[in-house]
């Protein structure tokens, strides 16, 4: 009887030594509660593909889930404000600021950088069979987007250029608006079309019509193939676009520190860099 326990018993204990060391029960465990966290994103980081890479990365270091709610920074913040968000990535300095000034956010940090670029129809030279068409405001090449903006203004008020602007108050849409801002005389006229909402209404828009439009490098290179545009304006500091995580006040959680200490963390950082396409860490 004896013998038969033992003998019972190093049969179990070898198939324990023989699992494997995460058995599959264990890796579908649900997150715990205070792991869980509702953080707001500027939609181009959704729309260029950032928040699902380092999401995977954040949830493999830390075990925080983070249910990501996407739209303009500017109507993000509010919801930030409210306590209706555990944290933040926006691209709204000036009202991420006055939050922090009076105290409604917490550890406000540069998470990542990246740029605006300048698309529209590429120039093409004149054939034997086909005259010059493309680029009508001919700013192919440039780099000074206030110059490049008036030359689509005049070229537009000449019934030869179209231009698509961003209809929602999200980081592209700042982005322009002070690049506009820097060209010149307020822009009017027909030429001059909002596209509908969201970070990738104003490419599709543009690609439709052969039209011009400021697109975030990341969503460009995301979605821009196929579009039949190509960047023509780039490098102007004034396109440069940064992102920064910040914690609400009125929705404290256990998570939400370490939430802000990973992605401005070095591993977080390490991240950011590693999916590419144009952002880079604050580094």
């Amino acid at each position: 009887m004896v013998y038969r326990s033992r003998r019972r018993w190093l049969q179990v204990a070898a198939a324990f030594a023989a699992a494997p060391a995460s058995p599959s029960w264990l890796s579908a465990q649900p997150a715990r509660p205070d792991s869980r966290i509702v953080v707001g994103c500027d939609a181009n980081l959704e729309a260029s593909g950032l928040i699902a890479s380092i999401s995977q990365v954040m949830a493999r270091d830390t075990g925080i889930v983070a249910a990501w709610q996407a739209g303009p920074s500017g109507a993000l913040l509010p919801t930030l404000e409210r306590g209706e968000l555990h944290a933040a990535l926006t691209a709204a300095p000036d009202t991420e600021a006055l939050l922090e000034r009076q105290g409604l956010v917490h550890d406000r940090r540069i998470v990542a950088v990246t740029d605006h670029v300048l698309v529209g129809p590429p120039p093409r030279k004149a054939t034997k069979k086909q005259p010059a068409r493309g680029d009508p405001a001919g700013v192919a090449g440039g780099r000074d987007i206030a110059t490049a903006l008036a030359r689509i203004a005049e070229a537009g008020g000449r019934q030869q250029a179209l231009y698509f602007a961003h209809a929602d108050a999200g980081a592209s849409r700042a982005i322009e608006q002070a690049a506009w801002t820097a060209s010149g005389p307020q822009a009017v006229g027909e030429w001059l079309r909002t596209a509908a909402g969201g970070p990738l209404s104003a490419l599709r828009e543009a690609s439709a019509a052969k039209a011009y439009a400021l697109v975030e490098r990341g969503v460009w290179l995301a979605h821009g193939s196929g579009t039949g545009l190509a960047v023509l304006v780039e490098g102007d500091a004034r396109l440069v676009t940064t992102y920064r995580v910040m914690r609400a006040f009125r929705a404290a959680h256990p998570a939400g520190k370490l939430f802000v200490n990973w992605l401005s963390g070095s591993a977080g950082q390490h991240a950011v860099a590693g999916f590419g396409r144009g952002y880079r860490g604050a580094a």
